[in-house]
């Protein structure tokens, strides 16, 4: 709870000073929403070479379900956007980024149960898509600091 009353402070800090550019521009340098974009986009990848069966390097399935380890995960779950709490892009990016942590157990589940064609399915269709609106929410909200 003590995250959520911070949140709130920065936002109205955020508020009081009408987000100028001196505060977006200390926000964006805070983020690096390239990199956790990067980041997601490169953990794609590892997991669709599983996928298709040629890699076997460890997964760490304890932490692949998780949306809060990774930085994109902590951004999240911190106080860095609670500026963007109210938007539509913050609530999408939260609900991608969850999904996407999700989907990956699942779809490490299904490969382990020799289910290729169903992890192969949730891969290129549902898992995707979360890594798309990952990178969608990214970008709106790095618009939103351009502005």
């Amino acid at each position: 709870m003590q995250a959520v009353s911070i949140a709130q402070d920065v936002a109205r800090k955020y508020e009081a000073a009408d987000f100028d550019n001196y505060a977006r521009r200390g926000l964006r340098d805070r983020l690096n929403i390239i990199a956790a974009a990067e980041a997601h986009v490169v953990w794609k990848n590892r997991l669709g070479s599983h996928v298709r069966g040629v890699s076997h390097e460890p997964l760490g399935a304890a932490l692949l379900g998780q949306d809060g380890p990774c930085q994109l995960g902590r951004l999240i779950n911190g106080t860095a956007l609670a500026v963007f709490h109210g938007k539509d892009a913050y609530q999408q990016l939260r609900v991608a980024h969850e999904q996407f942590h999700q989907l990956a157990l699942v779809v490490v589940d299904k490969l382990k149960a020799g289910d290729r064609s169903g992890a192969e399915a949730l891969f290129d269709n549902e898992y995707s898509h979360a890594l798309h609106n990952i990178l969608q929410s990214l970008s709106q909200i790095n618009r939103l600091l351009l502005e």
